[in-house]
């Protein structure tokens, strides 16, 4: 698929955006993302002496969790911030700043590679997963996952149907490719099989995001995502008020008896190298 934006632009607010609220992402939003790992683990068959790659390692979440079932965990990430994170949690993995565009690792070289919603935040999504398939072996396995759509998924519903009902999404933030592209099956089976994988597989795992209480949900979102702040910020005062409240209203419909738990999931689409 072509791109019509600047790349290098939407890098450069990735990684100044992820690299801005890498602590408080790795408080909030790794911890909702993480609840995944184990199962995207197992799609890649990591386990003990499994030499894996973490794409987009974040604060390291998923390579802790590989280097307790024994693999041997090489992990990468765009944001230096994020790097420092992983190196801090995972002392024992190889921790790289890099570009899951262009990885530093040469031919063949990996069991297993993985990657948790990092795709939605590549400027080239299909030269990624090129790259994961070219560092790795014959017989390994590599799994992306990625957002399911709004219309299916309550959290992302809420949040930007609110934008939408009483702000705009059309701010001044450099274009990147279409957040919700992967949240199509096929066109997951699609880069995977362009790439050169077989055995390809699309799988929904659900994610709950708890919050003790709904105004909780507006005070995060700023400053656990890299797009979300600077998109609030673009809002006009009044529009920024009605889209806070309507977030609010919203997550209160999620309520338990102790906390508000609201659903949201991912798709797990993994391949094999032959």
């Amino acid at each position: 698929m072509s791109t019509d934006f600047d790349e290098a632009a939407f890098k450069a607010v990735e990684r100044e955006g992820y690299s801005r609220v890498a602590e408080t992402y790795a408080d909030k939003t790794a911890n909702v993302t993480g609840q995944a790992n184990e199962t995207i683990l197992n799609s890649v068959d990591a386990k003990a002496g499994t030499h894996l790659l973490d794409v987009a390692c974040g604060p390291g979440l998923l390579s802790a969790l590989a280097l307790k079932r024994g693999a041997i965990v090489n992990a990468l990430d765009y944001s230096p911030t994020m790097v420092a994170l992983a190196r801090r949690l995972c002392p024992a993995a190889q921790t790289w700043e890099g570009d899951a565009e262009n990885l530093p690792f040469e031919d063949d070289h990996f069991d297993a590679v993985a990657c948790n919603l990092g795709i939605l935040h590549f400027a080239n999504p299909e030269r990624a997963v090129t790259e994961a398939f070219r560092v790795l072996k014959d017989g390994g396995r590599y799994a992306f996952t990625c957002w399911t759509a709004p219309s299916v998924n309550p959290f992302m519903g809420l949040i930007l149907g609110s934008i939408q009902a009483h702000g705009t999404l059309d701010v001044d933030l450099p274009e990147g490719p279409p957040l919700f592209r992967f949240s199509d099956a096929a066109e997951c089976r699609n880069v995977l099989k362009k790439a050169g994988f077989s055995e390809i597989d699309v799988t929904e795992a659900p994610l709950i995001w708890p919050f003790a209480i709904a105004e909780e949900l507006v005070h995060e979102l700023p400053t656990s995502t890299a797009r979300l702040g600077p998109l609030l910020e673009a809002q006009t005062q009044e529009a920024r008020g009605k889209i806070e409240q309507a977030i609010t209203d919203g997550a209160k419909a999620f309520a338990t008896e102790s906390v508000i738990k609201i659903p949201s999931a991912i798709l797990i689409a993994s391949g094999l190298k032959t």
